[in-house]
C-alpha cells in the first residue's frame, strides 16, 4: 500500500495539516480487510452474484478517475471556492499517484472520497455503486457495529447502552482497539465532506449511526472483537472486549403482506416525524418540528394549516426545530420564510452555472433535462449563466396568519441547504433567536440547487455533481461558517447520559424568562 503514502503527503496538506498524514498511511493498509470480511459474512447467503471483492484493473481505474476528474473541473461551479486550483490539482495528482495496481470498488471509493473531500463542498460526495449498496445492505441486516456514538472534537460518547456489557449510555469512549478516540475521530473526518470543511457538519454526520459504523470498519476494519477503553459516570477508567451485534433474520417472509392498518399507521407516523406541530396554550409557546423541505410531506399544505391554528390560537411563542433538517426544495423554505419573516427577501445574490454542456451526459443522470434547465433559464455573464429569476425575485411576507411572536430555531450540524435559506432571511429579526450549534450548511452560500449522480463506466461508483453556485448573502464572510447561533448550546456526556434534550430546554428556558419580564 506505499503508494497511499504518496497520496496523503499531498492529500491532506490545505485541509487538516500534517497530522493527518501518519494517520492515514497508518490505516490505508486497512482498508482490504473490510471487503474479506464482507466476504466472509455474506457469501453464504446471498443470493446475488455480486462479488464485492472483484478488482478492476489499474487501467480500468484511470479511466474512470480521470473522467471523475474531467466533469468535476468542467461541470463544478465551486471547485476552486475554498480550495485553490492549485490544491485541488495537487489533489488529483495525489490520487492519481495511487492507481499503479488493481482496487476492489470499496477501495477505490474511498480513494476517490479523500480527493473529493478536499473541494470542501458539502454537496459533492462519493456514493457506492447501486450493487454494491444493494449488497451492503444486506450485510447491513446480518452483522451491525455495536456502538451507537455522538462525536464533537475530539470526543465520543455512548448515546445508547451495549447489551451484556458495563457499556452505559452518556460513557466516555477513550480508544477502541488501542486507538485513542482523537486519532480515530481525525482520520475519519478526513473523508468526510463539508462546506468550507465545517467540523460542526462533519462531526454531526459522524454520529449517525450507519455513517460512523461505515467509515469505522472501512478504514480500521472490522475485528470480531472491539477492546473498549472508557471513562464511566464516575470518571473511573475502564475496560471492556465486545462483540458486532448479530441482527436475527426477519422470520417474517418477504411476501407475506402486513395489515393495512398497520401500514396506514406507519406512514402516518413517519410523516409526523417529518413535520409536526404541538402546541401548549397555557405555557403560551408552540413547537414545529421540521425534519425536511423535500416535496414529499405535503408541507405547503401542513404551513397553511400550521399558521391558520398559530394564528387563531395567539400562542406568542414559537420553537422551530431544524436540527434534523438537511434542506430539500427552496419552494417549501421560501414558503415557510413567508410566514416568519419581517421584510421581504430573496433566494440569493448569486446563482449561476459553469457553461452548460451534453459533453459526458451519457455518465450523468438526467444530463438533457438538467442541462436544458441551466441553459435555457439562464443569462450569460461572462463564462457564468446566472439565473436571473431567483437572483432579482423579492418574495414578500404573507399578510394572512403572519406569525410576529418570538421565534425559536433551534439548529445543529444537519442544519443544511434549504434550511440555511430559512436562517439566513430571519436571523437578524428582533423577534428571532437561534438556539444551538452553528447550522453545518454555511452562512454564505452552497451548491444545493440541481445535483445529478454520476455514473463512472467501470467501477460504477457514483458522485453527486452540483451544477449551481448559490451565494445567499454576499455580505456574509465567506469562510465555510454556519450562520451562528444567538444562543449557543451543545450535549455533554452528562446530558447524553440522562437523555436532556439541551436545546429544546434552553429555548423553553428562554421563553419562560420572557414571559417572567412581561
Amino acid at each position: 500500500m506505499e503508494p497511499f503514502e504518496v497520496a496523503v503527503k499531498m492529500i491532506p496538506v490545505f485541509t487538516h495539516g500534517d497530522v493527518y498524514r501518519k494517520l492515514i498511511v497508518s490505516y490505508c493498509s486497512r482498508f482490504l480487510a473490510l471487503v474479506l470480511c464482507a466476504s466472509l459474512f455474506s457469501c453464504a447467503g446471498s443470493r446475488k452474484t455480486f462479488n464485492p471483492n472483484k478488482k478492476f484493473s489499474a487501467a480500468q481505474l484511470n479511466e474512470d478517475y480521470q473522467l471523475f476528474q474531467n466533469i468535476l473541473e468542467q461541470k463544478h461551479p465551486s471547485l476552486y471556492w475554498y480550495s485553490t486550483k492549485n490544491q485541488m490539482d495537487s489533489a488529483f495528482t495525489a490520487g492519481r499517484e495511487l492507481l499503479k495496481d488493481s482496487m476492489t470498488e470499496y477501495q477505490f471509493r474511498n480513494l476517490l472520497a479523500l480527493v473529493i473531500s478536499n473541494i470542501q463542498c458539502g454537496h459533492t460526495s462519493v456514493r457506492s455503486s447501486t450493487s454494491y449498496q444493494k449488497h451492503f445492505d444486506t450485510l447491513q441486516s446480518k452483522r451491525s457495529f455495536p456502538l451507537n456514538v455522538k462525536t464533537w472534537k475530539d470526543t465520543m460518547v455512548l448515546t445508547a447502552p451495549v447489551k451484556n456489557t458495563p457499556l452505559l449510555r452518556g460513557d466516555i469512549i477513550d480508544s477502541i482497539n488501542g486507538v485513542s478516540t482523537k486519532h480515530i475521530l481525525d482520520t475519519l473526518l478526513r473523508f468526510i465532506p463539508a462546506d468550507g470543511n465545517n467540523m460542526i457538519a462533519k462531526s454531526q454526520l459522524l454520529s449517525g449511526t450507519s455513517y460512523f459504523a461505515s467509515l469505522y470498519t472501512g478504514v480500521f476494519g472490522w475485528p470480531k472483537p472491539f477492546r473498549i477503553a472508557y471513562t464511566d459516570s464516575l470518571g473511573h477508567r475502564q475496560q471492556t472486549t465486545i462483540q458486532p451485534v448479530i441482527v436475527p433474520k426477519d422470520s417474517i417472509s418477504k411476501t407475506k403482506k402486513k395489515p393495512a392498518g398497520k401500514d396506514r399507521k406507519s406512514k402516518a407516523e413517519k410523516l409526523k416525524e417529518q413535520r409536526n406541530l404541538q402546541l401548549w396554550p397555557n405555557e403560551d409557546y408552540a413547537v414545529m418540528d421540521l425534519a425536511t423541505f423535500s416535496g414529499s410531506p405535503g408541507l405547503k399544505r401542513f404551513f397553511r394549516k400550521s399558521f391558520k391554528t398559530l394564528a387563531d390560537s395567539g400562542i406568542a411563542n414559537l420553537v422551530i426545530d431544524l436540527r434534523l433538517n438537511g434542506g430539500g426544495r427552496i419552494t417549501n423554505s421560501n414558503y415557510l420564510t413567508r410566514y416568519l419573516a419581517d421584510k421581504p427577501f430573496k433566494t440569493g445574490d448569486s446563482i449561476y452555472a459553469r457553461r452548460p454542456s451534453f459533453k459526458y451526459g451519457q455518465f450523468i443522470k438526467n444530463s438533457f433535462t438538467e442541462t436544458l434547465y441551466t441553459l435555457i433559464p439562464t443569462r450569460k455573464k461572462g463564462d457564468q449563466y446566472h439565473f436571473r429569476h431567483f437572483e432579482n425575485k423579492y418574495y414578500q411576507p404573507n399578510k394572512r396568519n403572519h406569525y410576529n411572536g418570538h421565534i425559536y430555531m433551534l439548529t445543529g450540524g444537519y442544519t443544511y441547504s434549504a434550511s440555511v435559506l430559512v436562517l439566513n432571511a430571519i436571523a437578524h429579526q428582533p423577534n428571532v433567536t437561534i438556539v444551538g450549534e452553528p447550522s453545518g450548511g454555511a452562512a454564505y452560500g452552497n451548491t444545493a440547487m440541481i445535483i445529478p449522480n454520476v455514473t463512472l463506466p467501470h467501477t460504477k461508483v457514483r458522485f453527486r455533481l452540483p451544477l449551481f453556485r448559490l451565494v445567499m448573502n454576499k455580505n456574509t464572510p465567506h469562510n465555510g461558517k454556519g450562520v451562528q447561533p444567538d444562543v449557543y448550546v451543545n450535549a455533554s456526556p452528562g446530558s447524553i447520559r440522562e437523555g436532556v434534550d439541551t436545546k429544546m430546554v434552553k429555548a423553553l428556558e428562554l421563553i419562560k424568562g420572557s414571559s417572567h419580564e412581561k
